[in-house]
């Protein structure tokens, strides 16, 4: 009776070994076992009983161990080396799980999709178009597919959830979200004169002085090139485990895309430092000549930067002042609308300055790229949302810049002779 009762335990354990290794050969790529995809057919239902939301954390975390990873093979010294007797990088020797897709066109219906991107499906497909070959060619941890590199870094953007939070709603790891996102601000960033273009060919500034001159409001402002705007945003940065306030400056044209941005600490800043502000003085080939930018208080009056009077007197001063309005408008509606896309400005964190400038500089990018493909979901919540971020007092800037530039006072002086009527 003992043997054969010794025969049937082998007979089982070699059966059950049987039965394992044939799961293994067939089972599927890893977005199909999830269970929070809903084409999950009859067939892997039967094969993975434990894929249901219902069941146990520990039985799942146990079956997704046996069927999404490949065990490790241990082997002898020298046993895993090349022809040449070079042993290959541990990544090559050890086969890493497979990262999942995130397909955030199929998870979320229509309306609830714009309300967490903030753009139309079919603006999402025309924006990952326009990057996805530089997310290709970069390297992510475990071979991260490129939309959903896409998919969390504008997640992460537009909702301001913190990283823990998309970690546990997306089933990925938190370090690999962290790392996904983070490179994905590196790679815009790197690309930053790709999508933020100042105009610097003779065709493109003439596009880009037509451009005012067929605004409405603008046309009779002769010579503007373009709108300078500043915002003060909070930032949490790790480095420094405290709240810091920063300066975010931006130059937009009559289409309100970024053509240049700069980011500093605010106690550090002043725009005659800025590379914006060193380079008009210096090159006049910058713009071409005659040539100005318009700008609110703050800024300091230059020959090539118009403000407003700081205190009118004359009627004529109080007309000037009105007929710059319509051009601050369109420079605090800019710094307004990449706000209520990517609602991470309203309370941005960091791990120091230097992520800072690549996060707002992607942010430009990407609010460049929404302007491009003309997606309309901002202008409706405008509709609805009359808060305008760029306006806050609470968080504006109040420093009034200096207006003791003689050259910059003739200009002025001429401008105004020029559009204010007697």
């Amino acid at each position: 009776m003992e043997e054969s009762a010794l025969l049937t335990n082998i007979t089982m354990i070699i059966t059950k070994d049987i039965l394992v290794d044939e799961a293994n050969s067939q089972k599927k790529p890893k977005h199909f076992l999830w269970h929070d995809n809903q084409n999950i057919n009859e067939e892997d239902k039967m094969r993975f009983p434990l894929l249901a939301p219902m069941d146990d954390e520990d039985e799942e975390f146990f079956v997704r161990q046996q069927f999404f990873t490949k065990p490790t093979t241990k082997t002898k010294e020298g046993d895993n080396k090349t022809e040449n007797g070079v042993r290959p990088a541990e990544s090559e020797v050890r086969t890493s799980k497979r990262s999942k897709e995130l397909n955030l066109l199929n998870r979320f219906e229509n309306v609830e999709f714009e309300g967490f991107l903030h753009m139309s499906k079919m603006s999402f497909l025309k924006t990952f178009q326009f990057i996805k070959h530089l997310l290709q060619q970069s390297t992510f941890p475990a071979g991260v597919p490129a939309q959903t590199v896409f998919s969390l870094a504008l997640w992460k953007l537009t909702t301001d959830e913190h990283f823990e939070e998309i970690s546990r709603r997306f089933h990925i790891p938190q370090p690999d979200c962290e790392l996904i996102v983070s490179q994905f601000w590196h790679i815009i960033s790197d690309k930053y004169e790709s999508y933020i273009k100042w105009p610097n060919s003779h065709l493109f500034q003439q596009l880009q002085l037509q451009g005012f001159q067929k605004h409405p409001q603008l046309k009779i402002f002769p010579n503007l090139f373009g709108i300078l705007a500043l915002k003060r945003l909070d930032i949490f940065l790790a480095s420094e485990d405290a709240e810091i306030s920063i300066i975010l400056q931006i130059v937009c044209n009559v289409d309100q895309k970024v053509i240049d941005c700069f980011v500093e600490l605010e106690q550090e800043y002043s725009f005659d430092e800025t590379p914006m502000g060193q380079i008009l003085a210096l090159n006049e080939n910058t713009m071409p000549k005659g040539c100005y930018l318009i700008g609110n208080k703050s800024f300091p009056l230059k020959p090539y930067l118009m403000k407003p009077i700081t205190n009118p007197c004359f009627r004529k001063e109080h007309e000037f002042n009105r007929l710059l309005e319509p051009a601050l408008r369109l420079g605090q509606d800019t710094l307004d609308i990449m706000a209520k896309r990517f609602n991470a400005l309203y309370a941005l964190e960091a791990r120091d300055l230097a992520e800072v400038r690549k996060i707002l500089e992607t942010v430009c990018a990407l609010h460049n790229l929404s302007v491009a493909i003309e997606d309309d979901y901002v202008e409706r919540k405008r509709e609805v949302v009359k808060f305008n971020w760029a306006t806050d007092t609470n968080s504006n800037i109040t420093s009034v810049g200096s207006e003791q530039n003689v050259q910059g006072l003739q200009r002025r002086n001429d401008l105004i002779d020029r559009i204010v009527q007697q």
